[in-house]
């Protein structure tokens, strides 16, 4: 199974968002979930070499990068 991981830049901006302790938990219950089906998020348009989507979890959106062993979460956004 793939793992996932949050990058630094995704925990701080998630602390400034003052995330509640249940909004926490569908947070991390949603990335489970899209480390086991990842092309669930929606693809972003930018030019990279390394594909971006994003997929929202109540008033957060995560935007996220994956490969064959690792979802990473590279920033966390309000939606």
């Amino acid at each position: 199974m793939r793992s996932y991981w949050y990058s630094p830049t995704a925990v701080k901006r998630l602390a400034e968002l003052h995330p509640t302790d249940e909004e926490l938990e569908a947070i991390d219950s949603e990335a489970k979930m899209l480390a086991k089906t990842p092309k669930t998020g929606f693809l972003l348009p930018f030019d990279n070499p390394r594909e971006l989507r994003r997929y929202d979890v109540g008033r957060f959106g995560l935007i996220y990068r994956f490969d064959d062993k690792r979802l990473d979460i590279v920033v966390v956004i309000g939606a």
